[in-house]
């Protein structure tokens, strides 16, 4: 038996003049122009997007950082818990084992309530370091990647009417949305427990 070593394929021109290209020293003005563009913040870079979860809530487009929204599931039933329970803390919810305290969008953001017959279309979880909460939405829009250009900062009359809790606005397919600070909307839930 002889071991047959495999014949490399010949190298084309094209891959010589990329390895000539890559290999070439750097001026100093690349070296400073490439260090200038690093040093911008991440979220200041031209072509920076953000992506979130867009769900319809409380007649608005509310959305919230995809990296903190941790699943959508089925609507399940939520069971108060006494004298904890409010308009914003409604109580806690099994899911596949889990416990999730539930929260009403609506009445934590002053948004127009849902009817009290009206089952919400989904439970959205979101985290925020190690907390989660669950709350019901009328319907799921989707995972939207938005561009930095198309967010703006909230005028101080929505900043105020949504308790502080909103992040920036974003123009998606279907309007405007309001993403949400997923840190001081918890803040607030939380002291709705209390």
């Amino acid at each position: 038996m002889t071991d047959a070593t495999p014949e490399l394929p010949a190298r084309s021109a094209e891959v010589d003049g990329l390895d000539a290209l890559l290999s070439r020293p750097l001026s100093e003005a690349d070296l400073d122009r490439a260090t200038a563009e690093l040093a911008v913040p991440i979220d200041l870079r031209e072509g920076s997007r953000l992506s979130v979860l867009a769900v319809r809530a409380g007649g608005e487009l509310v959305a919230v950082p995809a990296a903190e929204a941790c699943r959508v599931i089925a609507p399940t039933a939520v069971h108060r818990v006494p004298h904890r329970s409010n308009a914003v803390f409604l109580g806690i919810a099994n899911h596949d084992g889990e416990i999730l305290l539930c929260a009403s969008i609506e009445a934590a953001l002053g948004l127009a309530p849902r009817a009290a017959d009206a089952p919400p279309g989904a439970f959205v979880v979101a985290e925020h370091g190690r907390e989660r909460w669950a709350f019901g939405v009328d319907a799921v829009v989707g995972v939207v990647d938005v561009a930095e250009s198309a967010l703006r900062s909230p005028p101080l009359t929505v900043s105020a009417a949504r308790s502080g809790c909103v992040r920036t606005l974003a123009r998606i397919e279907g309007g405007e949305a309001i993403v949400l600070d997923v840190g001081a909307l918890f803040a607030l839930l939380r002291g709705a427990t209390s």
